[in-house]
């Protein structure tokens, strides 16, 4: 049986559990606080449901912090793709001199990698994966500053178009047979 948890530790143990974490990482902390303490699933079931308003704004409180640190932030997100395309294009200007590249057609762009056929003979081939990632981090970039959108249909919901045939009444009205033509 379980001792019923101090007033601290229970102040901890709903703070972690509105952080999401889970009873193991959350026994992972209690076994290093002031004193060490163990929780069991029901524990935590009954303190999340007894404190549920105090659960609710710690859990809020994480959720906020969450949105406006890290990669959560479109500042960072957006500096973090640059940075791994001014990378890509570093790999791009070191090949362009690089001496093995000097005396190859197209090895002065940087966009070539020597491969070997065989395990002998060197080939040098387009590096088209890198050329990817550059347009794949450009195409993410432009995106969040809001400069690329992707065409969407909606107008039929991906479903095909149902055209309904018209029909042209003036040009059946002047080919009437009871017509007189003009004399």
């Amino acid at each position: 049986m379980k001792l019923a948890l101090a007033r601290h530790q229970r102040n901890a143990l709903l703070s972690w559990a509105a952080e999401g974490l889970r009873l193991r990482e959350i026994n992972e902390r209690a076994a290093q606080f002031d004193p060490p303490f163990e929780v069991e699933y029901l524990q935590l079931k009954h303190a999340r449901k007894r404190s549920k308003t105090k659960f609710e704004q710690l859990r809020e409180e994480f959720e906020n912090e969450a949105i406006g640190e890290g990669l959560a932030r479109k500042a960072v997100r957006i500096r973090e793709k640059s940075h791994r395309h001014d990378l890509l294009n570093q790999i791009i200007a070191e090949r362009s001199v690089s001496e093995d590249m000097q005396a190859v057609a197209g090895g002065k762009t940087g966009l070539l990698v020597k491969d070997y056929k065989n395990g002998l003979m060197a080939v040098y081939k387009l590096d088209a994966a890198l050329l990817k990632e550059l347009r794949d981090l450009e195409r993410e970039i432009a995106i969040e500053v809001g400069q690329w959108t992707e065409k969407k249909d909606v107008t039929s919901d991906g479903k095909p178009l149902q055209l309904q045939p018209t029909i042209n009444v003036y040009a059946s009205e002047q080919n009437e047979p009871d017509q007189a033509p003009d004399a």
